[in-house]
Protein backbone atom coordinates (compact mmCIF):
# COMPACT_ATOMS: atom_id res chain seq x y z
CA UNK A 1 0.00 0.00 0.00
CA UNK A 2 2.91 2.09 0.52
CA UNK A 3 3.80 1.46 -3.25
CA UNK A 4 0.08 1.97 -4.43
CA UNK A 5 -0.03 5.72 -2.61
CA UNK A 6 3.28 7.21 -3.45
CA UNK A 7 3.93 5.89 -7.08
CA UNK A 8 2.41 7.34 -9.72
CA UNK A 9 1.74 4.79 -12.48
CA UNK A 10 0.27 2.51 -9.97
CA UNK A 11 -2.10 5.18 -8.17
CA UNK A 12 -3.14 6.01 -12.31
CA UNK A 13 -4.31 2.28 -12.24
CA UNK A 14 -5.93 1.55 -8.87
CA UNK A 15 -8.82 1.46 -9.33
CA UNK A 16 -8.08 -1.36 -12.00
CA UNK A 17 -5.78 -3.29 -9.32
CA UNK A 18 -8.36 -3.06 -6.30
CA UNK A 19 -10.84 -4.25 -8.83
CA UNK A 20 -8.60 -7.55 -9.65
CA UNK A 21 -6.56 -7.58 -6.56
CA UNK A 22 -8.13 -8.40 -2.99
CA UNK A 23 -5.68 -5.72 -1.30
CA UNK A 24 -8.50 -3.93 0.67
CA UNK A 25 -7.24 -5.11 4.07
CA UNK A 26 -9.74 -5.16 7.27
CA UNK A 27 -9.38 -4.79 10.76
CA UNK A 28 -9.51 -8.41 10.97
CA UNK A 29 -6.97 -9.16 8.30
CA UNK A 30 -9.12 -10.13 6.03
CA UNK A 31 -8.75 -9.34 2.43
CA UNK A 32 -11.68 -7.92 -0.16
CA UNK A 33 -11.09 -6.74 -3.78
CA UNK A 34 -13.85 -3.96 -5.26
CA UNK A 35 -15.64 -6.82 -6.73
CA UNK A 36 -16.43 -8.74 -3.80
CA UNK A 37 -20.03 -8.47 -3.20
CA UNK A 38 -19.70 -7.36 0.68
CA UNK A 39 -17.05 -4.56 1.09
CA UNK A 40 -15.42 -3.20 4.27
CA UNK A 41 -16.82 -0.74 5.91
CA UNK A 42 -15.49 2.54 6.64
CA UNK A 43 -15.52 4.05 10.22
CA UNK A 44 -15.60 7.15 11.86
CA UNK A 45 -14.24 8.69 14.98
CA UNK A 46 -17.42 11.22 15.12
CA UNK A 47 -19.15 9.16 18.66
CA UNK A 48 -22.60 9.78 17.39
CA UNK A 49 -21.33 6.20 15.56
CA UNK A 50 -19.08 4.63 17.64
CA UNK A 51 -22.04 2.39 19.67
CA UNK A 52 -22.95 1.17 15.91
CA UNK A 53 -20.07 0.59 14.26
CA UNK A 54 -19.11 -1.97 17.78
CA UNK A 55 -22.83 -3.82 16.82
CA UNK A 56 -22.12 -3.83 13.14
CA UNK A 57 -18.59 -5.56 13.96
CA UNK A 58 -19.75 -7.74 16.83
CA UNK A 59 -22.51 -9.34 13.55
CA UNK A 60 -19.33 -9.91 11.46
CA UNK A 61 -19.97 -6.85 9.46
CA UNK A 62 -15.79 -5.91 7.84
CA UNK A 63 -14.28 -2.46 8.81
CA UNK A 64 -10.95 -1.37 6.60
CA UNK A 65 -7.95 -1.39 8.27
CA UNK A 66 -7.44 2.64 8.23
CA UNK A 67 -4.06 2.49 9.35
CA UNK A 68 -2.69 0.44 6.00
CA UNK A 69 -5.07 1.22 3.53
CA UNK A 70 -5.49 5.24 3.66
CA UNK A 71 -9.09 6.29 2.48
CA UNK A 72 -8.01 9.74 0.48
CA UNK A 73 -8.60 7.90 -3.01
CA UNK A 74 -11.94 8.22 -4.80
CA UNK A 75 -11.78 4.90 -5.90
CA UNK A 76 -12.17 3.70 -2.31
CA UNK A 77 -14.68 6.39 -1.02
CA UNK A 78 -16.93 6.34 -4.01
CA UNK A 79 -17.11 2.08 -3.43
CA UNK A 80 -16.70 1.73 -0.06
CA UNK A 81 -19.66 2.33 2.08
CA UNK A 82 -19.38 5.19 4.98
CA UNK A 83 -20.69 4.23 8.21
CA UNK A 84 -22.16 8.49 8.18
CA UNK A 85 -23.72 6.84 4.97
CA UNK A 86 -26.70 4.61 6.46
CA UNK A 87 -28.02 3.63 2.78
CA UNK A 88 -24.79 2.64 1.92
CA UNK A 89 -24.32 0.47 4.89
CA UNK A 90 -28.02 -0.95 5.06
CA UNK A 91 -26.88 -2.30 1.59
CA UNK A 92 -23.95 -3.98 2.75
CA UNK A 93 -25.77 -4.94 5.85
CA UNK A 94 -28.20 -7.01 3.82
CA UNK A 95 -25.27 -8.61 1.67
CA UNK A 96 -23.78 -9.23 5.33
CA UNK A 97 -27.16 -11.21 6.43
CA UNK A 98 -27.48 -13.37 2.87
CA UNK A 99 -23.86 -14.32 2.98
CA UNK A 100 -23.36 -15.03 7.07
CA UNK A 101 -26.81 -14.42 8.45
CA UNK A 102 -27.57 -11.78 11.10
CA UNK A 103 -29.94 -12.45 14.08
CA UNK A 104 -31.19 -10.64 17.12
CA UNK A 105 -33.39 -11.58 20.51
CA UNK A 106 -36.37 -9.27 21.48
CA UNK A 107 -34.86 -6.84 24.32
CA UNK A 108 -31.47 -7.12 22.35
CA UNK A 109 -29.60 -3.53 22.94
CA UNK A 110 -27.85 -4.05 20.07
CA UNK A 111 -30.92 -3.90 18.41
CA UNK A 112 -31.91 -0.71 19.67
CA UNK A 113 -28.56 0.52 18.41
CA UNK A 114 -29.20 -0.43 15.33
CA UNK A 115 -32.56 0.41 14.53
CA UNK A 116 -31.93 4.07 16.27
CA UNK A 117 -29.09 4.13 13.34
CA UNK A 118 -31.65 3.24 10.15
CA UNK A 119 -34.02 5.21 11.50
CA UNK A 120 -31.53 8.19 10.01
CA UNK A 121 -32.73 7.27 6.79
CA UNK A 122 -35.93 9.37 5.10
CA UNK A 123 -37.82 6.04 4.30
CA UNK A 124 -40.94 8.47 3.40
CA UNK A 125 -39.16 9.84 0.34
CA UNK A 126 -39.51 8.13 -3.02
CA UNK A 127 -35.90 8.14 -3.56
CA UNK A 128 -35.76 5.87 -0.46
CA UNK A 129 -37.74 2.74 -1.95
CA UNK A 130 -34.99 0.65 -2.29
CA UNK A 131 -33.87 1.12 1.15
CA UNK A 132 -37.36 0.52 2.40
CA UNK A 133 -37.36 -3.06 0.56
CA UNK A 134 -33.32 -3.15 1.98
CA UNK A 135 -34.13 -2.93 5.53
CA UNK A 136 -37.21 -5.23 5.10
CA UNK A 137 -34.88 -8.27 4.53
CA UNK A 138 -33.21 -7.94 8.07
CA UNK A 139 -34.79 -9.47 10.68
CA UNK A 140 -35.79 -6.67 12.46
CA UNK A 141 -39.28 -6.82 12.97
CA UNK A 142 -41.25 -8.27 16.09
CA UNK A 143 -43.96 -10.57 15.04
CA UNK A 144 -46.69 -11.53 17.59
CA UNK A 145 -45.07 -14.01 18.36
CA UNK A 146 -42.15 -12.22 20.02
CA UNK A 147 -39.58 -13.34 17.61
CA UNK A 148 -37.69 -11.59 14.92
CA UNK A 149 -37.86 -11.80 10.85
CA UNK A 150 -37.54 -10.41 7.97
CA UNK A 151 -40.90 -9.21 5.80
CA UNK A 152 -39.48 -8.95 2.63
CA UNK A 153 -41.50 -11.94 1.19
CA UNK A 154 -44.39 -11.91 3.23
CA UNK A 155 -47.52 -9.23 3.60
CA UNK A 156 -46.93 -7.94 6.89
CA UNK A 157 -49.89 -6.23 8.89
CA UNK A 158 -49.28 -4.06 11.93
CA UNK A 159 -51.14 -6.09 15.08
CA UNK A 160 -54.05 -3.63 15.77
CA UNK A 161 -54.18 -2.41 18.91
CA UNK A 162 -56.58 -3.97 21.96
CA UNK A 163 -57.68 -7.16 19.91
CA UNK A 164 -57.55 -10.76 21.67
CA UNK A 165 -54.71 -13.11 19.93
CA UNK A 166 -56.24 -16.20 21.71
CA UNK A 167 -56.43 -18.72 18.99
CA UNK A 168 -55.06 -16.65 16.06
CA UNK A 169 -51.87 -18.86 16.35
CA UNK A 170 -53.73 -21.61 14.52
CA UNK A 171 -54.64 -19.64 11.44
CA UNK A 172 -51.72 -17.74 10.99
CA UNK A 173 -49.52 -20.22 9.76
CA UNK A 174 -52.36 -21.07 7.10
CA UNK A 175 -51.99 -17.30 5.92
CA UNK A 176 -48.90 -16.19 3.84
CA UNK A 177 -48.72 -12.70 6.09
CA UNK A 178 -46.76 -11.58 8.89
CA UNK A 179 -48.59 -9.94 11.84
CA UNK A 180 -45.89 -7.29 13.86
CA UNK A 181 -45.75 -6.15 17.07
CA UNK A 182 -47.09 -2.24 17.13
CA UNK A 183 -44.88 -1.92 20.28
CA UNK A 184 -41.79 -3.57 18.46
CA UNK A 185 -38.53 -1.80 18.22
CA UNK A 186 -39.16 -1.83 14.53
CA UNK A 187 -41.77 1.07 15.04
CA UNK A 188 -38.73 3.40 15.48
CA UNK A 189 -37.45 3.05 12.33
CA UNK A 190 -40.27 5.11 10.72
CA UNK A 191 -42.52 8.15 11.81
CA UNK A 192 -45.63 5.51 10.87
CA UNK A 193 -45.54 1.66 9.27
CA UNK A 194 -46.83 3.19 6.35
CA UNK A 195 -43.40 5.00 5.67
CA UNK A 196 -42.32 1.39 5.41
CA UNK A 197 -45.34 -0.18 3.29
CA UNK A 198 -46.62 -1.94 6.23
CA UNK A 199 -50.38 -1.53 6.83
CA UNK A 200 -51.90 -0.63 10.18
CA UNK A 201 -55.02 -3.03 10.32
CA UNK A 202 -58.63 -1.26 12.01
CA UNK A 203 -59.78 -3.96 14.72
CA UNK A 204 -62.68 -4.47 12.34
CA UNK A 205 -60.99 -5.02 9.63
CA UNK A 206 -58.75 -7.62 11.29
CA UNK A 207 -62.20 -9.68 12.63
CA UNK A 208 -63.43 -9.19 9.16
CA UNK A 209 -60.36 -10.07 6.81
CA UNK A 210 -58.68 -13.23 8.85
CA UNK A 211 -60.29 -13.58 12.38
CA UNK A 212 -63.83 -14.58 11.62
CA UNK A 213 -62.38 -16.51 8.38
CA UNK A 214 -60.45 -19.37 10.81
CA UNK A 215 -63.33 -18.95 13.86
CA UNK A 216 -63.99 -23.09 12.90
CA UNK A 217 -60.45 -23.03 13.96
CA UNK A 218 -60.74 -22.12 17.74
CA UNK A 219 -61.81 -24.23 20.14
CA UNK A 220 -64.69 -23.29 22.63
CA UNK A 221 -62.36 -21.37 25.21
CA UNK A 222 -61.16 -19.29 22.46
CA UNK A 223 -63.86 -18.56 20.57
CA UNK A 224 -65.90 -17.47 24.01
CA UNK A 225 -62.72 -14.97 24.65
CA UNK A 226 -62.82 -13.86 21.45
CA UNK A 227 -66.81 -12.93 21.77
CA UNK A 228 -66.12 -11.48 25.20
CA UNK A 229 -63.32 -8.81 23.38
CA UNK A 230 -66.11 -7.75 21.03
CA UNK A 231 -68.94 -7.75 23.59
CA UNK A 232 -67.21 -5.90 25.81
CA UNK A 233 -64.95 -3.67 23.67
CA UNK A 234 -65.79 -3.35 20.48
CA UNK A 235 -69.17 -4.33 19.82
CA UNK A 236 -71.09 -1.06 21.10
CA UNK A 237 -68.87 1.43 19.22
CA UNK A 238 -69.10 -0.36 15.73
CA UNK A 239 -72.56 -0.80 16.26
CA UNK A 240 -73.45 3.22 16.09
CA UNK A 241 -70.46 3.88 13.39
CA UNK A 242 -72.48 0.86 10.89
CA UNK A 243 -74.51 3.82 10.05
CA UNK A 244 -71.83 5.88 8.42
CA UNK A 245 -68.91 3.44 7.67
CA UNK A 246 -68.99 0.90 5.46
CA UNK A 247 -66.05 -1.36 7.29
CA UNK A 248 -68.45 -0.61 10.51
CA UNK A 249 -71.51 -2.18 8.95
CA UNK A 250 -69.47 -4.77 7.23
CA UNK A 251 -68.19 -5.77 10.44
CA UNK A 252 -71.28 -6.14 12.62
CA UNK A 253 -72.97 -8.08 9.66
CA UNK A 254 -70.71 -10.20 8.96
CA UNK A 255 -70.56 -11.12 13.06
CA UNK A 256 -74.26 -11.42 12.43
CA UNK A 257 -73.91 -14.28 9.71
CA UNK A 258 -70.72 -15.80 11.85
CA UNK A 259 -70.60 -19.45 12.47
CA UNK A 260 -69.11 -19.16 16.33
CA UNK A 261 -71.13 -20.83 18.48
CA UNK A 262 -71.65 -24.64 19.59
CA UNK A 263 -69.48 -27.27 21.58
CA UNK A 264 -66.00 -28.20 20.59
CA UNK A 265 -66.48 -31.11 18.15
CA UNK A 266 -70.00 -30.07 17.15
CA UNK A 267 -70.62 -27.90 13.47
CA UNK A 268 -71.08 -24.21 14.78
CA UNK A 269 -73.71 -22.19 14.22
CA UNK A 270 -74.56 -18.24 13.94
CA UNK A 271 -76.39 -16.33 16.36
CA UNK A 272 -79.89 -16.22 14.73
CA UNK A 273 -79.94 -20.33 15.15
CA UNK A 274 -80.38 -20.22 18.67
CA UNK A 275 -83.17 -18.85 21.56
CA UNK A 276 -83.01 -16.66 24.48
CA UNK A 277 -83.94 -19.56 27.08
CA UNK A 278 -87.22 -17.58 28.05
CA UNK A 279 -90.10 -19.78 29.52
CA UNK A 280 -91.75 -20.52 25.50
CA UNK A 281 -88.07 -22.07 24.76
CA UNK A 282 -87.73 -23.57 27.54
CA UNK A 283 -91.01 -25.18 27.67
CA UNK A 284 -89.97 -26.55 23.94
CA UNK A 285 -86.41 -27.27 24.30
CA UNK A 286 -86.32 -30.54 22.12
CA UNK A 287 -87.66 -28.35 19.04
CA UNK A 288 -85.11 -25.13 19.49
CA UNK A 289 -81.07 -24.53 20.06
CA UNK A 290 -80.56 -22.52 23.48
CA UNK A 291 -77.10 -21.04 24.28
CA UNK A 292 -74.56 -23.30 25.19
CA UNK A 293 -73.72 -23.41 29.26
CA UNK A 294 -70.83 -21.27 29.18
CA UNK A 295 -72.51 -18.16 28.09
CA UNK A 296 -75.50 -18.41 30.67
CA UNK A 297 -72.58 -17.62 33.78
CA UNK A 298 -72.86 -13.55 32.90
CA UNK A 299 -76.51 -14.70 31.24
CA UNK A 300 -78.06 -10.89 30.72
CA UNK A 301 -75.03 -9.67 29.19
CA UNK A 302 -74.72 -12.15 27.18
CA UNK A 303 -78.45 -12.20 26.11
CA UNK A 304 -78.32 -7.76 25.70
CA UNK A 305 -75.03 -8.88 23.23
CA UNK A 306 -77.03 -11.45 21.23
CA UNK A 307 -80.14 -9.89 21.18
CA UNK A 308 -78.73 -7.47 18.83
CA UNK A 309 -76.59 -10.22 16.09
CA UNK A 310 -79.82 -12.35 15.92
CA UNK A 311 -80.79 -14.26 19.05
CA UNK A 312 -84.25 -15.52 18.57
CA UNK A 313 -86.34 -13.21 21.76
CA UNK A 314 -89.35 -14.83 21.20
CA UNK A 315 -90.83 -17.62 18.54
CA UNK A 316 -91.88 -16.21 15.11
CA UNK A 317 -95.66 -16.42 14.38
CA UNK A 318 -94.47 -19.45 12.06
CA UNK A 319 -92.85 -21.41 14.98
CA UNK A 320 -95.82 -20.66 17.33
CA UNK A 321 -98.46 -22.45 14.47
CA UNK A 322 -95.80 -25.06 14.72
CA UNK A 323 -95.90 -25.69 18.32
CA UNK A 324 -99.70 -25.57 18.23
CA UNK A 325 -99.89 -28.38 15.88
CA UNK A 326 -97.60 -30.16 17.76
CA UNK A 327 -99.48 -30.15 21.02
CA UNK A 328 -102.98 -30.56 18.85
CA UNK A 329 -100.87 -33.89 18.06
CA UNK A 330 -99.90 -34.98 21.44
CA UNK A 331 -96.23 -34.58 20.60
CA UNK A 332 -95.57 -32.44 23.08
CA UNK A 333 -94.51 -32.82 27.29
CA UNK A 334 -96.63 -31.34 30.27
CA UNK A 335 -99.54 -30.79 27.83
CA UNK A 336 -101.22 -28.75 30.40
CA UNK A 337 -98.78 -26.22 31.41
CA UNK A 338 -97.83 -26.31 27.66
CA UNK A 339 -101.18 -25.20 26.35
CA UNK A 340 -101.94 -22.58 28.96
CA UNK A 341 -98.37 -21.50 28.05
CA UNK A 342 -98.55 -21.24 24.29
CA UNK A 343 -102.59 -19.31 24.58
CA UNK A 344 -100.82 -16.92 27.51
CA UNK A 345 -97.88 -15.96 24.79
CA UNK A 346 -100.12 -15.36 21.64
CA UNK A 347 -102.77 -13.73 23.28
CA UNK A 348 -99.87 -11.55 25.16
CA UNK A 349 -97.98 -10.51 21.68
CA UNK A 350 -100.44 -10.73 19.15
CA UNK A 351 -103.05 -8.68 17.13
CA UNK A 352 -103.06 -9.15 14.16
CA UNK A 353 -106.35 -10.61 12.37
CA UNK A 354 -104.62 -13.17 9.89
CA UNK A 355 -102.52 -14.80 12.28
CA UNK A 356 -104.85 -14.86 15.13
CA UNK A 357 -107.58 -16.44 12.72
CA UNK A 358 -105.04 -19.16 12.19
CA UNK A 359 -104.13 -20.13 15.34
CA UNK A 360 -107.64 -19.99 16.55
CA UNK A 361 -108.51 -22.67 14.19
CA UNK A 362 -105.69 -25.51 15.43
CA UNK A 363 -107.70 -27.43 18.77
CA UNK A 364 -104.31 -26.69 21.23
CA UNK A 365 -105.99 -25.40 24.01
CA UNK A 366 -106.91 -27.78 27.12
CA UNK A 367 -110.82 -27.01 28.06
CA UNK A 368 -111.52 -25.72 31.47
CA UNK A 369 -112.56 -27.87 34.73
CA UNK A 370 -116.15 -27.61 34.49
CA UNK A 371 -116.97 -30.08 37.77
CA UNK A 372 -118.77 -27.78 39.23
CA UNK A 373 -121.37 -27.85 36.68
CA UNK A 374 -121.10 -31.14 35.11
CA UNK A 375 -122.80 -32.77 37.79
CA UNK A 376 -125.86 -31.41 36.13
CA UNK A 377 -125.24 -31.67 32.44
CA UNK A 378 -121.66 -33.15 30.26
CA UNK A 379 -119.91 -30.55 28.88
CA UNK A 380 -119.81 -29.65 25.23
CA UNK A 381 -117.82 -32.07 23.59
CA UNK A 382 -114.41 -30.30 22.66
CA UNK A 383 -112.51 -31.13 19.31
CA UNK A 384 -110.01 -33.70 20.04
CA UNK A 385 -109.09 -36.17 22.90
CA UNK A 386 -105.40 -37.28 23.49
CA UNK A 387 -104.16 -39.81 25.56
CA UNK A 388 -100.73 -39.35 27.04
CA UNK A 389 -99.50 -41.62 29.41
CA UNK A 390 -103.16 -43.15 30.55
CA UNK A 391 -104.71 -39.90 30.76
CA UNK A 392 -106.78 -38.26 28.93
CA UNK A 393 -106.59 -35.02 27.51
CA UNK A 394 -109.73 -32.57 26.40
CA UNK A 395 -108.45 -29.96 23.19
CA UNK A 396 -110.42 -27.73 21.78
CA UNK A 397 -110.19 -24.76 19.36
CA UNK A 398 -110.96 -21.00 20.06
CA UNK A 399 -112.86 -20.62 17.06
CA UNK A 400 -116.47 -21.23 18.35
CA UNK A 401 -115.60 -21.47 22.20
CA UNK A 402 -116.02 -19.30 25.28
CA UNK A 403 -114.47 -18.18 28.18
CA UNK A 404 -114.58 -19.44 31.54
CA UNK A 405 -116.55 -16.25 32.84
CA UNK A 406 -119.65 -17.42 30.68
CA UNK A 407 -119.88 -21.21 31.71
CA UNK A 408 -122.92 -21.58 33.43
CA UNK A 409 -124.43 -20.06 30.48
CA UNK A 410 -123.20 -22.07 27.74
CA UNK A 411 -121.64 -25.52 29.53
CA UNK A 412 -123.09 -27.66 27.64
CA UNK A 413 -123.86 -25.74 23.93
CA UNK A 414 -119.49 -24.45 23.77
CA UNK A 415 -116.23 -25.45 24.85
CA UNK A 416 -115.17 -23.79 27.76
CA UNK A 417 -111.65 -22.22 27.86
CA UNK A 418 -109.55 -19.60 30.12
CA UNK A 419 -108.00 -17.30 28.67
CA UNK A 420 -105.44 -16.59 31.49
CA UNK A 421 -104.65 -13.16 29.86
CA UNK A 422 -107.05 -10.03 29.96
CA UNK A 423 -107.78 -9.68 26.19
CA UNK A 424 -109.34 -6.65 23.84
CA UNK A 425 -112.68 -7.17 21.92
CA UNK A 426 -110.85 -7.38 18.81
CA UNK A 427 -108.49 -10.43 20.02
CA UNK A 428 -111.42 -12.47 21.14
CA UNK A 429 -113.30 -11.20 17.88
CA UNK A 430 -110.33 -12.58 15.38
CA UNK A 431 -109.66 -15.57 17.66
CA UNK A 432 -113.54 -16.21 16.98
CA UNK A 433 -114.11 -16.82 20.80
CA UNK A 434 -117.72 -15.96 20.97
CA UNK A 435 -119.98 -14.16 23.92
CA UNK A 436 -123.41 -15.40 25.18
CA UNK A 437 -125.84 -14.52 22.84
CA UNK A 438 -129.57 -15.65 22.85
CA UNK A 439 -129.92 -18.93 20.79
CA UNK A 440 -126.73 -20.73 22.48
CA UNK A 441 -128.27 -19.35 26.10
CA UNK A 442 -131.57 -20.87 25.01
CA UNK A 443 -130.02 -24.27 23.76
CA UNK A 444 -128.14 -23.91 26.95
CA UNK A 445 -131.34 -23.82 29.07
CA UNK A 446 -133.52 -26.58 27.09
CA UNK A 447 -130.58 -28.91 27.31
CA UNK A 448 -131.01 -28.41 31.30
CA UNK A 449 -134.47 -28.97 31.16
CA UNK A 450 -133.69 -32.55 29.49
CA UNK A 451 -131.73 -33.41 32.48
CA UNK A 452 -132.51 -36.11 35.21
CA UNK A 453 -132.91 -33.49 38.00
CA UNK A 454 -136.49 -32.59 35.82
CA UNK A 455 -138.05 -35.37 37.44
CA UNK A 456 -139.53 -34.21 40.02
CA UNK A 457 -140.64 -37.87 41.33
CA UNK A 458 -137.06 -38.38 41.65
CA UNK A 459 -136.33 -36.08 44.31
CA UNK A 460 -136.02 -37.67 47.47
CA UNK A 461 -134.88 -40.79 46.08
CA UNK A 462 -131.49 -39.96 44.14
CA UNK A 463 -128.67 -41.34 44.64
CA UNK A 464 -125.58 -39.79 46.12
CA UNK A 465 -123.81 -40.01 43.42
CA UNK A 466 -126.16 -37.86 41.77
CA UNK A 467 -125.73 -35.40 44.97
CA UNK A 468 -123.99 -31.81 43.88
CA UNK A 469 -120.12 -31.86 44.93
CA UNK A 470 -119.02 -29.39 47.15
CA UNK A 471 -117.62 -27.04 44.41
CA UNK A 472 -121.50 -27.65 42.47
CA UNK A 473 -123.00 -24.15 41.36
CA UNK A 474 -126.69 -24.76 42.69
CA UNK A 475 -129.18 -25.37 40.16
CA UNK A 476 -131.43 -22.70 41.09
CA UNK A 477 -129.01 -20.13 40.11
CA UNK A 478 -127.70 -21.60 37.27
CA UNK A 479 -131.52 -21.11 36.26
CA UNK A 480 -131.63 -17.87 37.74
CA UNK A 481 -128.85 -16.96 35.50
CA UNK A 482 -130.31 -17.95 32.18
CA UNK A 483 -133.15 -15.83 32.98
CA UNK A 484 -131.74 -13.21 34.05
CA UNK A 485 -129.39 -13.51 31.02
CA UNK A 486 -132.57 -13.16 28.70
CA UNK A 487 -134.40 -10.67 30.39
CA UNK A 488 -131.10 -8.23 30.04
CA UNK A 489 -130.56 -8.84 26.91
CA UNK A 490 -134.11 -9.59 24.92
CA UNK A 491 -137.23 -9.39 27.04
CA UNK A 492 -139.64 -10.37 24.39
CA UNK A 493 -137.80 -13.40 23.49
CA UNK A 494 -138.15 -14.20 27.16
CA UNK A 495 -142.22 -13.67 26.74
CA UNK A 496 -142.20 -15.43 23.29
CA UNK A 497 -140.23 -18.38 23.83
CA UNK A 498 -141.60 -19.06 27.63
CA UNK A 499 -142.86 -22.68 26.89
CA UNK A 500 -142.61 -25.79 28.42
CA UNK A 501 -139.43 -27.11 26.21
CA UNK A 502 -137.69 -23.94 27.65
CA UNK A 503 -138.38 -23.74 31.35
CA UNK A 504 -137.42 -26.53 33.73
CA UNK A 505 -140.29 -29.59 33.32
CA UNK A 506 -142.80 -29.89 36.41
CA UNK A 507 -144.08 -33.44 36.84
CA UNK A 508 -147.57 -34.32 36.75
CA UNK A 509 -149.25 -34.05 40.00
CA UNK A 510 -149.31 -37.59 41.79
Amino acid sequence: WICLRNDSLFCHHLPSILERWPLLLTETDELYSLRSSLLPVISSQDEKYLAVTEVLRGLGMPFLNQAVVKVDQECITRNCPCIKNCQMTLLNLVKLHRNRGVSFTVGDPRLATLISYLGKIHFLLPEEKQSVTRVKQLPLFENINENLTAISNETAYVWPCNIEISGCDKWLEKEDIIFLNRQGEWRKLASSPSDLLIEVLAPDVMYTTFIFRHFHLLNKRERYKQLLHIRDNMFSVYKAMSETSNSAYHFVSALKTLPCLGEDGEKLRPVSDFCNPDEVFRMFAQYFITLPKHFLDDEQSWINFFSKIGLKMAPSKEEFIKLCRLLADGKVKNLTEASSLLLKSILGRFKEKRFLSEISEIPFVLTTDLSHLTWVLPAASPSKYIGIDGEQFALTKLQGATTASHSSLLWTVRPIVRLHVSCEGDVLDAMGIVEPNTNDVIQNIKNISCSRFANMKLFDTFPDSCLPPQNAVDLFCIVFDHFSFLKRSEPSVLLKRSEPSVLLKRSEPS
